[in-house]
């Protein structure tokens, strides 16, 4: 096993805000789908019954904010840090208000860089470096300043791997509570 590399991140990715313009005029039923800070969860994108779109001719006008597959999705403002990874669903969606990191794959498992996002030490730094009146506002300028540890490529992939399925027992416990045990405020209390 290596040691663990310190690199900035704006080395190894590329990073870049999703659109911030006014857009409501530009919503659809269908068309070219809108993520926005509220459909990032931890680690994955939740949306409501009927997502936003946007127009498709309004898209093509914005087509270099379009996300790709791998990219990580990071709320700017609300759950500051909260990020995700554009799978196939999400691929060509663009991000309203997001900071979207582009990792170089041969050096950054994205899923690896997601998982980081969503630890206690890089909220923390989130909310430490915050801005705004009432809602956290989480700036471009301090998320490039982030220094992040990483291992070996295969040790990244292993560790999201595992971080993975972890987090898909405890999804699996919190929807079916009372088969291993009592339901605390939507947690598994095992008896």
């Amino acid at each position: 096993m290596c040691a663990w590399e310190q690199c900035k991140l704006t080395d190894i990715a590329k990073t870049f805000i999703g659109l911030v313009t006014t857009m409501t005029e530009n919503y659809r039923d269908s068309g070219t789908l809108l993520i926005r800070n509220s459909d990032i969860k931890e680690g994955q994108f939740i949306f409501s019954e009927k997502p936003i779109h946007l127009d498709e001719e309004f898209a093509e006008k914005n087509k270099t904010r379009r996300l790709q597959i791998g990219d990580v999705v990071t709320v700017h403002t609300g759950d500051i840090g909260t990020s995700a990874v554009i799978k196939e669903k999400e691929a060509g969606a663009i991000g309203f208000a997001t900071i979207n990191t582009r990792t170089d794959k041969r050096i950054l498992n994205p899923y690896f860089l997601s998982t980081y996002f969503n630890t206690e030490k890089h909220k923390c730094y989130a909310n430490s470096v915050s801005t705004g009146d009432g809602r956290s506002n989480y700036n471009i300028k301090d998320f490039n300043k982030l220094v992040i540890s990483i291992p070996t490529l295969d040790e990244q992939e292993k560790i999201s791997a595992l971080i993975n399925n972890i987090n898909t027992i405890i999804t699996l416990h919190q929807q079916e509570p009372f088969l291993y045990g009592n339901s605390v405020n939507g947690r598994v209390a095992l008896c």
